[in-house]
């Protein structure tokens, strides 16, 4: 009977998605078929078709046939361009009028309040808010936290090694970068490195729903029409086409929701509170309540995208759901993004073994104790190549958009109001003209010598401009701290055993969120042995 009923749970799940395929499939034909699409041809660019594949070849074969710059108009007006002068105009010189982003994640999750989806006043509200929080003297008091995970982590690599365990790379360092996010930005002692997950851990890792092939597909239909996602999710609340899990966000809404009341506790007994970000957000919200305004303490260090965003003495205020939202988003994003691209460093380094060596030699020359101290970081120049040529091959986030507020002309190409920008990063980032050879794993691209010879724009892997990661320098010192500690006791290698083999490849899917097919598998050894 039990098997029974599971079977029928099975089948009942893949109607359902048979009977949203069919549906989706059917507006997406009538849709095109009826609808009067607007030309890119009349505003001076290439028009373009795109069916139902993988982001990241359909980009790649149009880029081929196109050239750098083109569009499509599939419900929505799409401009697509890898074009740097142009792009520098989209995410820079005049932001003003490309502030926003397309809502190509709908969901009704409190998430939708969080600084990376916000849009006009609200955004920049939010984001002088948020920006103290991740400024150079708090990341340095958040650098004791990192350096304590990193030893833990690098004992969690050496117990892998004596035992002879293949490494589930993205697991570990998903642990790791979970344990950070919980102790630096809300003062949560967590203890899953090394063990099995604990639940702040657990809905970390498992906030997005993970994709089946079908859904995958028709993911790529409602990323043509947000409108018509927009209303199934927020107006039809068809949960199955929400990208965020309702259950994670019901945990992480209750232990944050616990912590503000527990926080407001301490302080009516005038006990003291940590200084985090999670109190930041709190001493913000009070501010707002008093009427006090916001001063523009933003820390872009291009002045000139500085001067771009127009910032003004605002209301410092916020709401408790927006509170939530940047709570949940810095979660979400401080574990996906750093643990992923954690995970392909340590993948490209256990294929390339000189260069491995090339970093532990440095390491050995430059750390005099266990871990690096903060100066010591800014010693650890070729780990900052390498890091940065993995996050030009395997950029987390690979696509990011804007949308134009009015139109406006930039040489012979024309964005019209309303119409949206597609910006391929990994395109972008694999582009020969910037990147000769572009597939081939090179650290010395990011020397001194060879960065003076490039545009800046063409290594953007968390964006550029005013709406680059808030977030960014945090995923840095994370991922440096971590590689000058664990490579000083151990080296990771690819074997016949491993996920991928020995002379094999990952196989990535760039979608939103950048994803490996399998997850790696790594060989750890002992450097004493």
């Amino acid at each position: 009977m039990e098997a029974a009923a599971e079977d029928s749970g099975i089948l009942s799940g893949v109607t359902l998605y048979l009977i949203l395929g069919a549906f989706t499939a059917g507006v997406y034909v009538i849709y095109n078929a009826l609808t009067s699409q607007e030309s890119w041809e009349k505003y001076g660019v290439k028009q373009a078709k795109m069916g139902l594949v993988n982001l990241a070849d359909g980009f790649a074969k149009l880029f081929e046939d196109q050239g750098d710059t083109f569009g499509i108009s599939h419900g929505h007006m799409l401009l697509v361009t890898r074009d740097l002068a142009l792009l520098r105009e989209i995410m820079v010189k005049d932001f003003s009028n490309f502030g926003d982003r397309l809502g190509l994640i709908n969901t009704r999750s409190v998430i939708a309040k969080g600084l990376f989806f916000l849009t006009g006043h609200d955004w920049k509200r939010i984001r002088q808010i948020v920006s103290p929080s991740f400024s150079t003297s708090k990341l340095k008091h958040m650098s004791k936290t990192v350096e304590e995970r990193a030893i833990k982590l690098t004992q969690v690599l050496e117990d892998y090694a004596r035992q002879g365990k293949l490494l589930p790379v993205k697991d570990i360092a998903g642990q790791y970068t979970s344990e950070i996010i919980a102790r630096t930005a809300f003062g949560f002692n967590t203890h899953s490195l090394g063990g099995p997950d604990d639940e702040f851990t657990s809905y970390s890792k498992n906030m997005i729903k993970d994709r089946g092939s079908i859904m995958s597909k028709l993911m790529l239909v409602f990323l043509r029409f947000d409108a018509f996602h927009k209303f199934c999710v927020k107006t039809l609340k068809i949960k199955v086409l929400d990208g965020f899990r309702e259950d994670a966000e019901v945990y992480f809404k209750t232990i944050l929701k616990r912590s503000l009341e527990e926080r407001k506790e301490m302080e009516m007994k005038g006990e003291k509170v940590p200084q985090d970000f999670l109190q930041s957000l709190i001493q913000a919200k009070a501010a707002g309540d008093r009427g006090e305004l916001v001063e523009n303490t933003d820390d872009i260090d291009d002045e000139m995208s500085r001067n771009s965003v127009g910032f003004d003495k605002q209301p410092k205020t916020m709401s408790t759901e927006e509170l939530m939202g940047q709570s949940v988003l810095v979660i979400f994003a401080g574990f996906e993004t750093t643990s992923t691209a954690l995970q392909m460093c340590l993948y490209l380094l256990a294929k390339h073994k000189d260069i491995q060596d090339k970093m532990y030699d440095e390491i050995e020359r430059v750390v005099q104790g266990e871990t690096p101290t903060y100066e010591e970081l800014h010693q650890l120049t070729y780990i900052e190549q390498v890091i940065n040529e993995t996050l030009r091959l395997y950029p987390p986030a690979p696509i990011m958009s804007r949308r134009a507020a009015h139109t406006k002309t930039y040489g012979h190409v024309t964005i019209p109001k309303g119409a949206g920008v597609i910006i391929p990063i990994f395109a972008v980032l694999t582009d020969p003209k910037h990147y000769p050879d572009p597939e081939k794993f090179d650290p010395e691209r990011f020397s001194e010598e060879n960065k003076a010879k490039r545009d800046p724009m063409a290594f953007m892997p968390f964006g550029y401009g005013p709406r680059i990661c808030i977030g960014m320098r945090l995923a840095l010192l994370e991922m440096k701290i971590a590689l000058a500690t664990l490579l000083r006791k151990v080296r990771v290698e690819l074997s016949e055993e491993t996920e991928p083999k020995k002379g094999e490849d990952v196989v990535v899917r760039a979608e939103a969120i950048m994803k490996t097919e399998k997850p790696v598998k790594l060989a750890v050894k002992l450097r004493s042995e």
